[in-house]
């Protein structure tokens, strides 16, 4: 079994949308098709509970070894956004 973090970015196709990204995720698969169904699975679970679903392209990061390690990647992410005035950038949490 293989336990990675990831965290999810979903970017807006139109750019009076936030950039929205997720807390980091603990995965742990064993070949990479169960690793797809799982964020898959998470990815089904945002698009229930957000209004406009369809607005969003989703895009994971590649994975890290480390909880920490993850965070302060997406973080790294996240300040560059935020750099662009013109963006808002929201952390969600869920399910």
């Amino acid at each position: 079994m293989t336990t990675q973090f990831f965290y999810l970015v979903l970017s807006p196709t139109e750019k009076k949308l936030p950039y929205l990204y997720t807390n980091v995720f603990k995965i742990i698969y064993q070949h990479s098709k169960d690793l797809v169904m799982q964020q898959t699975a998470l990815e089904a679970a945002f698009r229930i509970h957000n209004h406009n679903p369809e607005h969003y392209k989703a895009s994971w990061s590649t994975g890290a070894e480390g909880e920490e390690q993850a965070a302060a990647e997406r973080n790294d992410e996240i300040r560059a956004w935020q750099m662009d005035e013109a963006k808002i950038v929201r952390i969600v949490n869920w399910p």
